[in-house]
């Protein structure tokens, strides 16, 4: 049974409109961002530079910072406890109770100390004597590092045209696999450039294009129904192109919070775009970083199949509405099975 859509005009400081309606199984949720969601900006970043988006959607996260002269200054080396701010942001990795690295040159007064402990303790940086905090990280430092932190698989042909990169450097597996998930395509066509300084522009790509990739889930997400998640998405473009709107992306971050809002209802075991855990889908996508100018929220739950779920949606006017709205530009799917449904169904979508 569905209710009448119910309008509300609370918590205006968060929402400018918020629509729903509830369902038994099904349930949607539409909002927009409030102004201060707002890109940043830095006074040595244009709009027509090369990285803005990937800058400014890092900034807004809170991944990346910028100078206090309102500068980004973009070719900065980044260091190597740099790095693992970075990462740590990134992937929203918890640093509390991790056990000291015990390097020689890193205390807990040194600056990025907590995201360095946790990213030791998770295996991305391996033990040693010294770390080199304030030390420039290589291109091939920082390959490993993006591997191991945001579990990249695979290798590829792509890596033979880096002139530079033989298989007998302990680096070649990790630039194949970054090559291979479209992360880098090197310096120039033929050199990877591996004990180059990364510098800040380079960094907050590589962060950006692994966030934003269809690759593997990122630590301390469940891994979800993938296939069903998947014919999910291909469901929802081809209702879009029946009314001639664009398809939707497959957007990492939104994937990955519509996997912890389904496996959060089942394991809570409740049925409500109000979690106990993440408190509303708005509080969900901030909580992950993610930056919206309009979003919305359909969940079901019990409908064992990709074609199922979205024959329900499609059959209630407003989850439809959402999954042909066309101004929507990205999606996340998330499916996990457990709770006194079996399993649950999660779609994030987001216009950036």
């Amino acid at each position: 049974m569905l209710k009448e859509p119910i309008m509300t005009n609370k918590a205006k400081t968060l929402f400018k409109r918020l629509n729903f309606i509830a369902a038994a199984v099904l349930l949607f949720f539409i909002f927009t961002a409030s102004p201060s969601l707002a890109a940043s900006s830095f006074s040595d970043v244009s709009k027509s530079y090369w990285a803005h988006t990937e800058i400014t959607e890092l900034a807004d996260k809170g991944i990346i910072k910028g100078h206090t002269d309102g500068t980004f200054k973009p070719h900065d080396a980044v260091t190597r406890a740099q790095s693992a701010m970075m990462i740590v942001r990134a992937l929203d990795i918890p640093t509390a109770n991790r056990p000291d690295p015990n390097f020689k040159d890193v205390t807990p007064k040194t600056p990025g100390y907590a995201e360095i402990a946790a990213l030791v303790d998770l295996g991305v940086f391996t033990k040693d004597v010294n770390f080199n905090p304030t030390q420039p990280a290589t291109r091939a430092q920082v390959a490993k590092i993006l591997v191991e932190a945001f579990d990249l698989k695979g290798s590829g042909s792509g890596i033979k045209a880096f002139t530079d990169v033989s298989a007998s450097q302990w680096y070649y597996s990790y630039v194949d696999t970054l090559v291979h998930n479209g992360i880098t395509a090197g310096t120039t066509k033929t050199t990877f450039s591996p004990n180059q300084n990364v510098d800040r522009v380079q960094m907050a790509v590589f962060i950006y294009r692994n966030l934003n990739a269809e690759g593997p889930t990122s630590p301390g997400i469940p891994a979800g129904e993938t296939a069903m998640m998947t014919e999910v998405l291909n469901l929802v473009n081809q209702e879009r192109a029946k009314v001639g709107v664009p398809a939707v992306k497959l957007h990492k971050g939104l994937q990955d919070a519509a996997l912890l809002k389904s496996k959060d209802m089942a394991d809570n075991n409740y049925f409500s775009h109000e979690s106990p855990t993440y408190g509303s889908p708005f509080d969900l996508l901030k909580l992950r970083g993610i930056s919206y100018t309009a979003a919305g929220e359909n969940i079901a739950a019990g409908q064992r199949s990709a074609e199922s779920v979205m024959s329900s949606w499609m059959n209630s006017p407003g989850h439809k509405a959402n999954i042909l709205n066309k101004d929507y530009t990205h999606l996340g799917v998330g499916i996990y099975k457990g709770g006194s449904y079996g399993i649950y169904h999660t779609q994030l979508f987001i216009r950036q």
